[in-house]
Order: structure tokens, then sequence, then C-alpha cells
């Protein structure tokens, strides 16, 4: 029998922890619509409930049906891992190998993943704003994005900013930055590494590189984004070729940008 005591429930969650740790694009996006996803193919339904008239009241009421909109969610994205441990390096081993091959697992997922959803600039709903980093103010650049925001009508809370360590490097030498220490301890337990015109600070290399020096930073809030992920299958063998036991897992996901008013991207030369 394949590794004794395994539990596919524990190790997927194993698995899911160390993604969702190592994650920072995975932490700026809503799991509204998560439910229950059992395989690849799945499809998850996000109804967007149609705005309400507001009338002035003149001694009748009308009623009137509103209409809801409706978009899917496809997991169309499928990841696995695979690995086989030898019985004599783990015999021999100080550490306990499969703990640390499954953290493994969830930290390439998570940077698999965080690569994918940087992609998303591409479906940002607002204008893009310039930045030549080193050259131009980055402050003035985010308020810019600020503006952008509220005249979308999109809640000052929850503001963010994804940028390349270059970017964060120009931005620690503004003045109107505060740093993640300055703006308490609750900022720090989001991961996030400061305050910049109202937006908590996020630093990625996964951020796209579109041309040789442009870089596509991505600000906004958890409701332009929903993403669905699941570990579907964790299943223990024993090959028949060798002494060792083999561990393989699916991760499967959608992503899809659900309110695009919320993204916008700062396109950012970094010559």
């Amino acid at each position: 029998m394949a590794i004794a005591n395994f539990i596919p429930e524990l190790w997927s969650t194993q698995v899911l922890t160390a993604f969702r740790k190592n994650h920072v694009f995975a932490n700026l996006v809503n799991r509204n619509y998560e439910g229950e996803i059992r395989n690849a193919g799945d499809t998850v339904r996000i109804t967007t409930p149609a705005a309400i008239t507001v009338g002035a009241y003149s001694g009748t009421v009308t009623y009137e049906t509103p209409t809801s909109a409706q978009q899917s969610l496809l997991i169309d994205k499928k990841r696995y891992w695979a690995f086989l441990i030898d019985d004599v390096d783990q015999a021999q081993a100080n550490v306990n190998l499969m703990q640390a091959y499954m953290d493994d697992a969830g930290d390439k997922l998570a940077d698999d993943v965080d690569t994918d959803l940087a992609g998303l600039y591409t479906a940002a709903g607002l204008t893009d704003i310039s930045l030549d980093v080193g050259t131009d103010d980055f402050y003035d650049k985010l308020v810019l994005a600020g503006q952008q925001l509220d005249e979308a009508n999109v809640p000052r809370s929850g503001r963010w900013v994804v940028m390349t360590p270059k970017g964060y490097a120009d931005l620690l030498q503004n003045a109107n930055f505060i740093n993640a220490t300055d703006a308490g301890a609750s900022l720090i337990r989001t991961g996030a590494l400061g305050m910049a015109a109202g937006m908590s600070v996020y630093v990625s290399n996964n951020i796209v590189n579109s041309t040789a020096s442009t870089y596509q930073y991505l600000y906004g809030t958890n409701a332009a984004i929903t993403m669905a992920a699941q570990v579907v299958k964790t299943e223990a063998t024993r090959p028949s070729d060798t002494f060792g036991d083999g561990v393989r897992g699916l991760f499967v996901y959608g992503r899809k940008v659900v309110r695009p008013n919320a993204l916008g991207a700062i396109v950012a030369d970094q010559t």
C-alpha cells in the first residue's frame, strides 16, 4: 500500500494552504462564486442583479420587474503535479520529504497562477496610465488611478496596486509613501508593503513584461476579478518498476474580470 496513513483531503488542504500563502494576485481577487468544483470543464454561473429605479413619490407606486445579467466562469485551467520519493531517500532523510514536496507543489502552483492573473491587464476597463519610472512622479500617477476609480464609482476601501520591485524602489523614495510598519498591524497582515494614494502596495515578479522595457502594473479592488479553484484529485501510488512512493494531484481553476471598471493598468517604462 502506498504511503501509510495517506489522507487525500489532508494533502489537498496542504497544497491549497501553500498556494494561497505564497500568492500575490490570488489574494487580490474574490472567491464569491467558487462553490463546489468537481472537475475541469465545470461552469460557475454569476448573476448580477439589475439596478433598481428610484422615483419621486406622488401618491402612487409603480412596480418594476428587474432583470439580471449573467456571466459564466469556466473552470478551464488545469495544472498537475506528480513526484516520486525513493524508499532509500525517505529512510535517510532528516526531514519529511513528502511534506516538503507538497509545500513546493503549492508554491509552484501559486507562481503559475500568479503569472496568469497578472495577464488580465488586457481586460482592464479603465484608461491606461503611462509612467516613466525614475522620471515621472509615481505618486501622482497613483492619484490619477484613484481618480479613475472614483469616477467609475468604485468604493475607496480595499484598493490596491501591484508593481515590480523596480517600481516599488522608486515609490519607496517618495515622501508620500507610507510603509506598512507606519500604517499599522492590520496592513502588515495583508502582506502589503505600504500605502500610497489610498492604495495598498504589493510587489510581484510576475508583472507582465509586455515589451522590452514596458511593464503592466495593475490596480483596482478585489471586486474586479473573480476566481474559483480546487484540488480535485490527490492520489498516492506505488509504481511497480521502482521502490518508492508516488503522489500526484490535479488542480483546476477559472478566473475572469467581472467588473472591468474596477481594474486598471499603469503602463510603466522601466528603461
